[in-house]
């Protein structure tokens, strides 16, 4: 009796409490190019998991900064140190994976972001996320 008991309760625990499968969230891929990134807009569902890949196929360094569009998000904590002061910086031929969940606070709002190198500027190197 006592082991079906203990079978009944960890059939009832909350399917929150189960670790997320990230193999199952949508993958969103970035590009940085010489001319900007691509997609310059990425939609995203408020509160839904992401794979965030990001790419530099530029022939310099380039970074996407965001720094509310980061805070707000729920970053994977093994994730979390690819992320300094908001902003994900990536070498020339260099990628990073990025698994997160968007933000719940501001739905229908836009987080623009762009690259703070010196001359990006200049290409309007920008792009935004939109909530949905």
């Amino acid at each position: 009796m006592k082991s079906i008991l203990l079978g009944m309760i960890a059939l009832a625990a909350p399917v929150a409490a189960q670790a997320p499968d990230w193999n199952k969230a949508p993958v969103v891929s970035v590009t940085m190019t010489d001319d900007g990134f691509v997609p310059r807009n990425i939609p995203l569902r408020q509160g839904a998991r992401y794979v965030l890949r990001i790419t530099n196929r530029s022939d310099k360094g380039h970074n996407l900064t965001q720094k509310a569009f980061f805070d707000q998000a729920r970053v994977l904590p093994r994730d979390q140190n690819k992320i300094g002061d908001g902003q994900v910086v990536l070498a020339s031929g260099e990628r990073m994976t990025v698994r997160l969940q968007a933000p719940v606070t501001r739905r229908g709002g836009t987080y623009q972001f762009s690259s703070t190198v010196l001359g990006d500027a200049d290409k309007d190197y920008k792009g935004a996320f939109l909530i949905r």
